[in-house]
């Protein structure tokens, strides 16, 4: 035996002589820590019902980083910039009479709800006009009151397609589409208020639609946001009780018995609950990415319960003994199951050590509700059986399920007799998987996860042919001086960077104090629409004295574009939702040249901010930081193994079979075209500290195998036997678990439950195939090379 060998050894006789005197206590004080746990379970009930969820946008970019820092001041000077539902219409019938009124009506109703800050609409547009006396400009609504004849109505639609403002942002000029555009108060924003408006407002559109038959679209930030909201508060009770429903089925098929199915189900409750509580202890709400936390806890403690209960009837089988056995089945499997856990918690701590809040809040949470489902399984077990019948013949069948031993003597050939042909497979697995990776890109969409059923991808392709699109995207003009807007060189600059960035298809016609100031001239000169364009060098002077009069009781459209000290200017474009590349494209090679070329010998600064660009930076950033969490994921499992493996060369064995299945999958992505964002990326760390439980397992039986008997075939084989039943089972459960998530409407919920259970898959057999064939080849306990014959002899002898 090599002195790694017996340092491991005695490493682990010493740890096990501690674990041993440890688990005596857990049965000799079963009642006071089974009424600790359920007291605990009690609480975190409690707090866990406190638990809210988040309706807040949710930024994934550190809060230092320049361009975040620069979009918090945005929104301090001039307010959201995804504040406005819109709603949508493209028929001719809405100019009659009749369908307006009706129209009317509706914009007044929407204007009365709580909540609603304003409505802006064809019924209540306002037109500019001058006060020579005054010399100032002043505002009132071309409808005053709802039209009561059809030359009323066609005299104020003239009125308005006479101003040139609201070209492109209320109306195209080119078919009948018009736009609804109702501003959201922020205080119901961000908080559960939205979930009760956005019905209200949803409502009154379809009542419309359904009084008038005319067709209604709905977009923006606020209608998409809800609708997400809503969905995964709806989707996080559904998985949950479909998570535990699946579960169960499969625990009850493999065991043929209730007793482990209520076992399984009392640590998956305690766990559920506790990890809610926890959630509550550290102040965080539920987002997309937390209500995953309840479905997977669950099926993260099944693999627990399941080595534990099958450990138990395979030493009662043995011993006859029920207390014996079940003292046994701690003393074995306690310090592995430890060591299981740590390195599934380590798959997700990873996230917690990063700069994404949503990130960390996830790992964090997940991480310790792992380590308290070790706790809760590792107690809850064995007391709950010490205080059932010793098992029946008929609780233990399952242990002779004839073709899961079929299937696991086939797999123990193909790992002996045929390793040549498992390294050629797996071989080929990792240059195909390398292959479709380099076909793999981050590329993300702000509504891509929303499926087609929910209309909202419809609806945002009717905003994106009619007017560009309606995605927030925000120039800031800082002069760096008070009252440097007043400079009419900086505005004429500002006009030709608008007029540059709307010849961009994905880049709609912008609102600005340039629109302002054009439209106040055309008012100027009696509203002709030839003098839409900023006013004339002669002319600035003088009509500075016209814009600078802001009289109560009157609107001016420049104060949501300015600030105060008439410094910084904000320009609100609207774009498509063109997706992560396009936008890094354009920002890198037409926006930001633009700027460069437009403001490049001036003082000024001017800076690209908004929802969208916030967007493509914030995935790029989560997908780099998610990168760096499946390396670092891969070094915390390693660390966690060598807790129970000295030997450098077992550690590198064991994270082989779980480094393939990701690879596997990665490729298996870039061949089907899916793309590499967020919501597919977190399964890889997932997974690993998942699947590696098997390998876990696997090997720690195999080295106590070698303690008794050096004949590593004869641990090779044993190791299968007694584990491999467990390792199918828990894979099965783990894969029918991640499997319901392709039931989300959600597509990277969806691939996330698909490329979870592929992954899942692929790891159960190179667990079963290659680590086996690796520990013949590599593991310096090996004899010498064993021939056919003695191969078939411990097959025979330890037949499973």
């Amino acid at each position: 035996m090599s002195n790694s060998s017996q340092a491991f050894f005695k490493k682990h006789i010493r740890l096990r002589n501690h674990w041993g005197r440890f688990v005596e206590y857990i049965l000799r004080f079963r009642l006071p820590i089974l009424l600790i746990i359920l007291g605990i379970t009690g609480l975190m009930a409690y707090w866990g019902s406190q638990v809210t969820m988040k309706y807040e946008f949710v930024p994934v970019i550190p809060k230092d980083d320049p361009d975040m820092v620069n979009f918090r001041r945005f929104k301090q000077t001039f307010g959201e910039d995804g504040n406005v539902f819109i709603i949508g219409f493209n028929d001719k019938r809405i100019y009659e009479l009749a369908y307006f009124q009706k129209y009317y009506q509706l914009c007044e109703k929407l204007g009365k709800i709580e909540g609603v800050r304003q409505v802006l609409s064809l019924a209540v547009l306002k037109e500019i006009l001058k006060d020579d006396s005054a010399k100032r400009f002043y505002s009132r609504p071309i409808f005053a009151q709802m039209p009561r004849s059809q030359a009323e109505l066609d005299s104020g639609l003239v009125k308005i397609r006479s101003i040139k403002l609201y070209e492109g942002q209320i109306f195209n000029r080119n078919n009948n589409a018009t736009i609804l555009g109702i501003t959201i108060e922020k205080s119901y924003l961000n908080s559960a208020k939205r979930l009760k408006l956005t019905p209200q407002i949803i409502a009154l559109a379809e009542q419309f639609e359904k009084e008038t038959g005319i067709k209604v679209h709905f977009g923006g930030l606020p209608y998409v946001r809800s609708i997400t909201t809503g969905k995964v508060k709806d989707e996080l009770q559904f998985f949950l009780a479909i998570s535990v429903l699946v579960t169960s089925l499969v625990i009850l098929f493999f065991f043929r018995s209730w007793q482990p199915l209520l076992v399984t189900l009392a640590v998956i409750t305690c766990a559920v609950l506790w990890a809610l509580g926890v959630m509550h202890l550290f102040g965080f709400q539920i987002t997309g990415l937390t209500g995953l936390l309840p479905p997977l806890l669950v099926v993260i403690a099944v693999p627990n319960c399941v080595y534990l209960i099958n450990k138990y009837q395979q030493e009662y089988l043995k011993i006859q003994n029920q207390r014996q056995a079940i003292l046994q089945m701690l003393r074995e499997l306690g310090l592995v199951t430890i060591i299981a856990n740590l390195t599934t918690a380590a798959g997700f701590a990873v996230f917690a050590f990063g700069n994404v809040d949503l990130l960390s809040e996830f790992g964090l949470v997940m991480s310790l509700s792992i380590l308290a489902t070790f706790v809760i399984s590792i107690c809850l077990v064995p007391i709950i059986y010490s205080y059932l019948p010793a098992p029946s013949v008929k609780t233990t069948k399952h242990l002779e399920i004839r073709y899961i031993k079929s299937f696991l003597n086939f797999l123990v050939k193909v790992a002996l007799k045929h390793k040549k042909w498992v390294y050629a497979i797996n071989f080929w697995v990792i240059v195909l998987g390398l292959w479709g990776m380099s076909k793999l890109r981050p590329l993300a969409y702000l509504v891509d996860d929303l499926p087609e059923s929910s209309g909202v991808r419809a609806d945002l392709r009717f905003f994106e042919q009619n007017f560009k699109g309606v995605m927030p995207l925000e120039v800031v003009i800082d002069t760096k001086k008070p009252k440097g807007l007043r400079k009419r060189g900086i505005i004429e600059k500002a006009d030709s960077l608008e007029t540059e960035l709307t010849k961009l298809k994905e880049i709609g016609k912008p609102l600005s104090i340039v629109a302002y100031l054009k439209s106040a001239n055309q008012v100027y000169f009696n509203g002709d629409t030839n003098f839409y364009a900023l006013p004339d060098s002669r002319n600035w002077i003088f009509f500075q004295q016209y814009v600078r009069q802001r009289p109560d009781g009157t609107d001016n459209l420049s104060q949501f574009f300015v600030d105060s000290l008439e410094q910084k200017m904000r320009i609100s474009f609207k774009a498509a939702d063109m997706g992560s590349i396009r936008v890094r494209e354009l920002l890198e090679t037409q926006i930001y040249p633009t700027i460069n070329k437009i403001f490049g010998k001036t003082n000024v600064e001017v800076q690209v901010t908004g929802s969208v660009p916030i967007f493509a930076k914030s995935n790029r950033y989560l997908i780099d930081n998610l990168l760096n969490s499946i390396l670092i994921a891969i070094v915390l499992v390693a660390l966690a193994n060598s807790l129970i493996f000295t030997n450098l060369r077992l550690i590198i064995i064991s994270l082989i079979p779980n480094v393939i299945p990701m690879i596997a999958t990665a490729g298996l992505m870039g061949f089907l075209g899916i793309p590499l964002k967020p919501s597919t990326m977190i399964l890889f760390s997932i997974i690993l500290g998942i699947a590696i439980d098997d390998t876990i397992h696997f090997l720690a039986h195999y080295r106590m195998q070698l303690d008794k008997d050096p004949d590593h075939i004869h641990a090779i084989i044993t190791s299968l036997k007694e584990t491999g039943f467990s390792m199918i089972y828990t894979s099965v459960v783990l894969m029918a678990g991640f499997g319901i998530f392709t039931l989300s409407e959600f597509q990277g919920t969806f691939f996330l439950g698909l490329l979870s259970a592929t992954t899942l898959l692929v790891a159960m057999l190179t667990n079963l195939t290659i680590l086996p064939a690796l520990l013949m080849n590599f593991d310096e306990q090996r004899q010498k090379k064993p021939n056919e014959d003695y191969i078939q002899e411990s097959e025979q002898e330890a037949e499973v």
